[in-house]
């Protein structure tokens, strides 16, 4: 995944304006909307280096799971306070239960196929409290994937300068991202390449995995960024 860009993750998403805080915020009244289970303990699956996890600890007790050992090594030194976990969204146990688990920023799509998706909404709604609610961000499905695009990103400090482009390709019902970074510093001008491959799945794909693992399931079509949002509550 990000392994060989997560010390300049939090850069490169800056320089793009992904604003987290106004997500945070969205994210919050579709929690209100849906959670019964009176409680405040959620678990965000995929946290990445923790911005969302952190944001989201001003309203619950927050823990954190990422199957990148770099990124978590990156969120546990920006927020000490918070529990973050190594594990797969496929078959992490934590031996307890939570009120709320989110899977944001289109981390869903790393399971690649249907059997998957369906194993990793299965485990996480197995991690939910009665009343508690599943929030998935999905990725691109198959018709709204644009093969052949070519994408730049810019990132343009005095001390960092990063150029991060990539092109997007498919093969079958799996999307492909080639990354090339040129990273620069006072020391240095690297370069290092990274290949992602996330499932393209359909609104009834996810709908499905959802229903599958018990989940009362609500799709909102614009979400937090436009991207949509599948909301599961576990009866």
């Amino acid at each position: 995944m990000f392994s060989k860009s997560a010390n300049y993750y939090d850069e490169i998403y800056a320089s793009i304006d992904k604003d987290y805080s106004v997500e945070t915020k969205r994210l919050q009244k579709f929690i209100q909307k849906h959670n019964k289970s009176g409680g405040h303990k959620l678990l965000d699956v995929a946290c990445g280096t923790g911005t969302h996890a952190n944001l989201l600890n001003q309203y619950y007790h927050v823990e954190g799971l990422d199957l990148d050992s770099k990124m978590l090594s990156i969120a546990r030194k920006k927020y000490p306070g918070i529990k973050f976990h190594h594990g797969d969204m496929l078959d992490f146990n934590l031996n307890r239960n939570f009120d709320v688990i989110t899977c944001l920023f289109s981390s869903i799509g790393y399971v690649r196929t249907k059997p998957n998706l369906a194993k990793a909404i299965r485990n996480m709604a197995g991690h939910l409290l009665p009343g508690g609610v599943l929030l998935v961000e999905p990725w691109f499905s198959f018709e709204e994937w644009n093969v052949g695009h070519v994408h730049m990103t810019v990132v343009n400090r005095d001390d960092l300068k990063i150029v991060r482009m990539s092109r997007s390709s498919r093969k079958g019902n799996v999307s492909i991202i080639e990354f090339q970074y040129l990273i620069g510093t006072s020391k240095r001008i690297e370069h290092r390449s990274e290949i992602h491959k996330l499932g393209l799945f359909s609104a009834q794909d996810h709908i499905n995995a959802f229903e599958s693992a018990g989940l009362k399931t609500t799709h909102d079509i614009k979400g937090l960024d436009g991207r949509g949002l599948y909301i599961g509550v576990k009866p």
